[in-house]
């Protein structure tokens, strides 16, 4: 058939041109924007790999998310610091506003800990001690911030849990999502008509009393994903909502130690300081408490190797599955990408590319054209029955020998798009699946013998016919 024709050579997802990026794999989606892993090419071969998050098309319209987004790339932009995302750019293209980000390759830590629950694993102490370190690290930073003017900005990120926390592969570790911060004037939240924001399990108790916040917030938040670490099980985390927050606020916290006593001293005083409902009792700021934590690693032998080599035993080459699929994004196919791109800072493509890629369409083309040929002799000839059939045997045969495509044309290849993220359809299928749906009409002798000899002439010549020309 000309669709399984099309099918071998034109893959069912295509990449998708946004503004001077090219959206590839959709790593997930939320209720207010869907990140992609993208590509930004440019010239001589050059690309940079990035994540953009892309405001829902529903919540474009919503002036509360936008202002929501435009604030955490506001907040994004003044963070600089080895343990937090960096966002690169920021705009709209379309009416669709979008945020640029570095992509990480890693797990986060949900995922970790959601993988060593299956095997039946915990965490090794020196990892999580580890992990904590560098977020108490970049949340000290982030609360110290000063603006241009050399005011306090107070930020606070309020919704430090496992799903923002990402492992990196190479042994770094990033907090991300800044979507929900708030800054200096703004330091109470609304918890009535379900204005109230973050994960529940993760909160502070302030938080849920509505009183005023600074980061000490993220300090309990990050005590609460230390816990979870090393125990290998929720907290606070409740049958219901309520009764979630009734044990955020009432519920006595064993030290981790008297579920694991291979856990020292040491680290259960600092887990059970960061969870201290008394803010007054807590860390005072972020540092304090990665001072502490530096203690603990010296203490367990931590050294560099212990988080990579965890993932690795965790997830094996699932780690390398993504860098595979960007490998297969051709230069040829990011040229072809970036030939009429619209948005901000769109590249222009080199006439080389354009060139290339008009050919490899016009190649695409040919086979489709070759193919409806075939199955239109087909039908011309046997409708002559009798001794044609040995006739059409050999012409088909010799149409195939004329439609093979070369060596030399490399199909366009993209990479596998993920399970959740539905294939993006492409135009070339749809064209096909039409011309499939399509019968030749029939072909009757009244017709005249000379225009189906000129076209089976045509065909074992390796030229092309229109199948539905009456």
């Amino acid at each position: 058939m000309v669709r399984d024709v099309v099918a071998a050579i034109v893959p069912e997802a295509r990449p998708e041109r946004f503004g001077r990026y090219v959206l590839l794999d959709r790593i997930g989606s939320g209720g207010m924007a869907e990140v992609f892993k993208a590509v930004m090419p440019g010239a001589q071969g050059f690309r940079q790999t990035f994540v953009v998050k892309r405001i829902l098309a529903e919540r474009s319209r919503a002036a509360d998310f936008v202002d929501m987004f435009v604030q955490e790339a506001r907040i994004g932009s003044m963070l600089s610091h080895p343990n937090i995302v960096q966002v690169f750019d920021f705009g709209n293209v379309g009416g669709d506003y979008f945020l640029a980000m570095e992509y990480l390759r890693g797990r986060d830590v949900q995922a970790l800990m959601r993988k060593l629950r299956h095997e039946n694993l915990l965490m090794p102490v020196p990892v999580g001690a580890f992990i904590a370190h560098e977020v108490a690290a970049c949340l000290g930073y982030a609360h110290d911030l000063v603006g241009p003017d050399g005011k306090r900005l107070n930020i606070v990120h309020r919704d430090v849990s496992p799903s923002n926390i990402m492992c990196l592969r190479t042994g770094g570790v990033k907090l991300l999502d800044f979507g929900i911060a708030k800054a200096a004037g703004d330091n109470s939240e609304n918890t009535e008509q379900g204005l109230f924001k973050g994960k529940l399990a993760y909160v502070a108790p302030e938080r849920i009393k509505n009183e005023p916040l600074d980061g000490r917030v993220d300090l309990f938040g990050l005590g609460v994903v230390l816990w979870e670490m090393l125990a290998g099980r929720r907290l606070f985390r409740g049958k219901s909502e309520l009764e979630t927050l009734n044990n955020v606020l009432e519920m006595k916290v064993r030290p981790p130690s008297a579920l694991r006593p291979d856990i020292p001293a040491s680290l259960d005083a600092v887990v059970m300081r960061a969870l201290e409902r008394d803010r007054s009792k807590r860390y005072p700021n972020g540092q304090a408490m990665a001072d502490d934590l530096e203690a603990v690693l010296r203490e367990t032998g931590f050294h560099s190797r212990m988080l990579p080599d965890l993932l690795r035993e965790a997830f094996g080459s699932d780690l390398s599955k993504s860098q595979g699929s960007l490998s297969m994004v051709t230069p040829e196919l990011l040229a072809s990408m970036a030939d009429g791109a619209t948005g901000s800072g769109t590249e222009s493509m080199s006439s080389e590319g354009k060139a290339a890629g008009q050919a490899r369409w016009k190649k695409i083309a040919a086979v489709i054209g070759a193919g409806a040929a075939t199955l239109a002799l087909g039908g011309l000839l046997l409708a002559r029955g009798g001794g044609g059939r040995s006739q059409a045997r050999e012409k088909i045969e010799a149409s195939r020998a004329a439609a093979t495509v070369p060596p030399v044309i490399q199909p366009v290849i993209a990479p596998t798009a993920p399970a959740e993220a539905a294939p993006a359809k492409n135009p070339t299928d749809e064209a096909a699946a039409d011309d499939d749906d399509q019968k030749p009409k029939s072909t009757h002798h009244h017709h005249g013998s000379h225009k189906q000899r000129a076209q089976a002439d045509r065909v074992a010549r390796g030229l092309s016919i229109d199948p539905f020309k009456p």
